[in-house]
């Protein structure tokens, strides 16, 4: 049930941006004002860390425990999140509409599983910086295995602790 879940709150996210809006008006954000909370959840965003700080991990968990604690559902969290961290992507001038468009829908996706990670007793999600060639063969491995990433990292952890 929790990665049904899990899933809608990828597809919430990413219908933020659809393809065909962003590439027709160029990159916009979601205005966290129009975005539904509660009036304790909303004296909560000045309490949020905003813009690159939320890729951080800590910064990230401590946001989605302040907004889940003011009663935001999983959902909500996540698009609340998608909206404080956008704008600092879109002021980056160095970047075309589509790499804005990538960076913040990789953020949402990461949001989101933590998000219902919370949720998830039975497993516990870690963000691991991998050198872009340990990344590369990892993609590879996990392809020839037939596995997604994920899987493929998950296996290989449990079997080396064994």
């Amino acid at each position: 049930m929790k990665k049904i879940a899990a899933i809608a709150g990828i597809s919430l996210a990413t219908s933020l941006f659809p393809a065909s809006q962003s590439l027709a008006a160029g990159f916009t954000c979601p205005n966290v004002g129009n975005l539904a909370a509660s009036p304790a959840a909303a004296k909560v965003g000045a309490r949020l860390p905003k813009g690159f700080a939320l890729e951080q991990s800590d910064k990230l968990a401590a946001a989605i425990t302040l907004l889940r604690e003011h009663g935001l559902s999983p959902g909500n969290t996540t698009d609340h999140l998608i909206a404080f961290f956008c704008p600092a992507v879109a002021a980056e001038t160095g970047l075309s509409d589509a790499e804005k468009r990538t960076r913040v829908l990789r953020f949402a996706q990461k949001a989101t599983r933590l998000v219902y990670a919370q949720d998830d007793v039975d497993a516990v999600i870690y963000d691991v910086p991998l050198k872009p060639g340990v990344a590369e063969a990892a993609t590879e491995r996990a392809r020839k295995a037939g596995l997604s990433l994920e899987a493929w990292i998950g296996q290989t952890v449990e079997a080396a602790i064994r």
